[in-house]
């Protein structure tokens, strides 16, 4: 195509400084790395990162509240430490702190700046094969080319800086330009371009714990045009990313590993350059105004040119081995197309007019192009210079072509160098002069063993706390699983305060002696009481409005009865409470009793919410002669014995009217089925649901003792089941009172002879 993009910057372009025919001749010659820094001593190895330490606030006068100069140092060291750690993040190829390609959400400390310069290249033949041949050439006799030689070689210089604090993050800015230079036997010219694209961004991360760390950054794409010198304004594209990081370095037990995780979409308008070239091509091949014939898939590889957006999916792994001195890391790349600029590929395959590309469509053929990398950073000195070597390996995309995406190889080679420089400086390491003087003699120490226990056993107590009375200058000391806490002291009388969770607070002397063998001491502790406390609040269901003053009354799990009544808000407390499950129950004028259980945890309050129901105005249950009367059924779902919620208003009906008429002694809920299916399956479902009812009830506070569950399956129809109206009502769950209060208890309605009408 013989068009030229030119690079950006100067530095990038200084990469390419061999002629392009010496890189096709040697494509293995990597730019040569500057010389590093002089070499620091190492630092020694830091878990994580410390925060740097806040400045000791002005007061007036400009002098600053005294502070013992032994901490003040330890923070000044402590802080210094964090930021020799942050001078070895790295650059991403666009300047980001990352990997190769994944960034992390992760930056270095405010005023470090990043530089970075990493050397590409490819050599191979990949675009023109026998599926996907090239266009013919004025060398190649008219027949399509099905085998290229193509050398790559290009170079990214990218320059990235934490700027300042926002908050708990970090906000950092960056920028890259980068140079190519591409050569194939089976393009015209040869030679096909030198160019370079810029790349400015800003990004903010910020920890979210000890571990994950969470970013935002968007990049500002300058596209440089081709067959002329600067920016091509429709060409200019921009990306916005998500970051999250989880950097097992911050566990408690840190873990020499982090992971990262990129969510990119690329606004790509980078084929705007190519516009006025393809509608010129279809110009001269006397195509109708308008037409346009695309490059060819060499040149869109050479100028990195994609048609439509895409989603950038990004996922790297890195290990911190030798001292921090080597990364090696892992990257996963997918891009997944958006066609948003809605292009119409140019179906006719292989038409030296219509699309000598060659190549599929994303209408018609799927693809998302994919690698892996695979590399590592290394830190000779660990003060901020690192190399770094990878290799790009394709999965899809370099076999399979669309006119959509540009193609990418099926490998490539990254070589490069990263600086890291620290614009705060340093303060200077002051030597003190040490004064000796004569040293009182120190008395010999003694080790003294502590064992803790609960009173009257010989339990040990684990995670005890043992601190020295009246002796803040001896550190407190814990308990191991065994029990025992020791220390080496020197001879006197001491007297330990311990604490433990779970039980009252207790102390233990010991007296250590100038001389003798080691101490022991007993340490005996008292148990709290193993309750626990319910509070909750009593409220309208309706509503939602608080039931203020009504009785509440708890039995705990060893039949202890508490009773109080609700404050003005309608909340309650109980405390002193056995562990188990302990029945609430409350019954107020107007509203349905209610009992409700409260799983109760031994020192720890147990909350409950009471909602009582309003009695219905017309009520749905009654007691009319020998049975509890419901003017609505009981509904189950199909051919099975659980309650539909639509019930549960009903039920508590029948809880109320059961919790409030105590001289109901035994009821027996009895199931009813229609006709249809088996005699058996009937039987077996009707017992299933009076046991569901039962179940219910007793669960909400009528005792078990007064309830008989039966099922009598399809033999006591209330009417002939010859409609499916009658077959309903015959469906149904009634209650029959089989003894009553002060009078003789009547035998179960299965041995008796059966009434037309229940209740009678």
């Amino acid at each position: 195509m013989g068009s030229v993009r030119h690079a950006m910057s100067f530095a990038a372009l200084a990469l390419l400084a061999l002629p392009a025919t010496a890189l096709a001749q040697a494509p293995d010659v990597a730019p040569a790395a500057p010389l590093p820094p002089e070499p620091a001593p190492p630092a020694a190895p830091v878990p994580a990162p410390a925060p740097p330490a806040a400045p000791a606030p002005a007061v007036p006068g400009g002098t600053a509240p005294a502070a013992p100069a032994q901490d003040e140092d330890a923070m000044v060291a402590a802080e210094w430490v964090a930021r020799d750690t942050d001078l070895n993040e790295a650059n991403t190829l666009t300047g980001g702190s990352g990997l190769l390609r994944t960034q992390h959400a992760q930056s270095g400390a405010p005023g470090q700046f990043r530089l970075g310069i990493v050397s590409e290249w490819y050599t191979g033949n990949f675009l023109c094969t026998t599926t996907f041949p090239c266009p013919a050439t004025p060398t190649s006799g008219g027949n399509k080319i099905t085998s290229d030689t193509l050398h790559h070689f290009g170079g990214t210089i990218s320059l990235g800086a934490s700027l300042f604090k926002i908050g708990e993050g970090t906000f950092e800015a960056y920028a890259s330009t980068e140079a190519v230079a591409n050569s194939d036997t089976a393009n015209v010219p040869t030679l096909l371009q030198v160019f370079g694209d810029t790349n400015l961004a800003v990004k903010y991360v910020a920890p979210v714990g000890n571990v994950m760390h969470l970013g935002l950054f968007t990049e500002l794409w300058l596209i440089n045009g081709t067959g002329s010198v600067g920016l091509a304004g429709d060409g200019t594209s921009a990306k916005f990313g998500g970051i999250a990081t989880a950097d097992m370095r911050g566990l408690d037990s840190p873990v020499p590993l982090r992971f990262s995780a990129n969510v990119v979409y690329a606004f790509d308008d980078t084929a705007s350059v190519v516009t006025d070239t393809e509608t010129g091509r279809a110009a001269a091949a006397g195509l109708p105004s308008g037409s346009t014939i695309p490059i060819t898939r060499i040149e869109r590889y050479g100028l990195d040119v994609n048609r439509v957006d895409h989603v950038d999916l990004y996922l790297g792994g890195e290990v911190f081995v030798a001292d921090d001195r080597a990364r090696p890391f892992l990257e996963a790349h997918i891009l997944i197309p958006n066609n948003r600029q809605g292009y119409a590929c140019h179906q006719n395959n292989g038409s030296p007019t219509a699309n000598p590309s060659g190549d599929y469509c994303l209408a018609t053929d799927k693809l998302a192009p994919t690698t892996i990398t695979l590399g590592s950073r290394f830190y000779p000195w660990k003060r901020g210079f690192s190399v770094i070597a990878a290799l790009d390996v394709a999965l899809a995309g370099s076999t399979d072509f669309i006119e959509e995406l540009a193609p990418i190889p099926p490998w490539t080679l990254f070589l490069g160098a990263g600086w890291a420089t620290d614009t705060w400086e340093k303060p200077p390491v002051v030597k003190t002069k040490i004064i000796e003087k004569p040293v009182e003699k120190i008395a010999a120490t003694r080790h003294v063993t502590g064992f803790v226990h609960e009173r009257d056993k010989n339990d040990p107590i684990a995670n005890a706390i043992a601190t020295y009375r009246d002796r803040s200058d001896l550190a407190p000391l814990a308990t191991g699983a065994d029990g025992k806490f020791g220390d080496d002291v020197p001879p006197g009388q001491y007297t330990y305060d311990i604490k433990a969770d779970g039980y009252k607070p207790g102390s233990c002397d010991v007296a250590v002696p100038k001389e003798g063998a080691a101490v022991n001491t007993d340490c005996p502790l008292e148990p709290l009481p193993r309750v626990g406390t319910v509070v909750g609040h009593v409220r309208d269901a309706l509503t939602g409005e608080p039931i203020a003053a009504v009785q509440i009354v708890l039995t705990d799990s060893q039949h202890k009865e508490f009773r109080i009544n609700a404050d003005p808000s309608g909340g309650f407390r109980f405390e002193g409470v056995a562990p188990g499950t302990a029945d609430v129950n409350v019954t107020a004028d107007g509203y349905l009793a209610l009992v409700s259980p409260a799983d109760v945890k031994v020192r720890q309050e147990n909350a409950v919410d009471l909602a009582l129901r309003p009695i219905p105005k017309r009520p749905n249950v009654v007691i009319s002669g020998k049975e509890i009367t419901i003017k609505q059924q009981i509904q189950f779902a199909l051919d099975s014995a659980v309650i539909l919620p639509d019930s549960f208003g009903l039920l508590t009906e029948i809880a109320d009217t059961l919790i409030r008429h105590g001289e109901l002694k035994r009821v027996e809920v009895q199931g009813h089925t229609d006709n249809s299916g088996t005699a058996d399956h009937n039987k077996m479902l009707s017992e299933q649901r009076a046991e569901a009812v039962v179940a219910w009830l007793t669960q909400h506070g009528v005792t078990s003792d007064r309830l008989m569950a039966r099922g009598y399956g399809q033999e006591k129809p209330l009417v002939p089941n010859v409609t499916a109206g009658n077959r309903a009502q015959n469906r149904r769950v009634q209650f029959i009172i089989l003894e009553k209060e002060g009078s003789a208890p009547a035998p179960p309605t299965g041995e008796r002879k059966r009434n037309p009408l229940p209740g009678f």
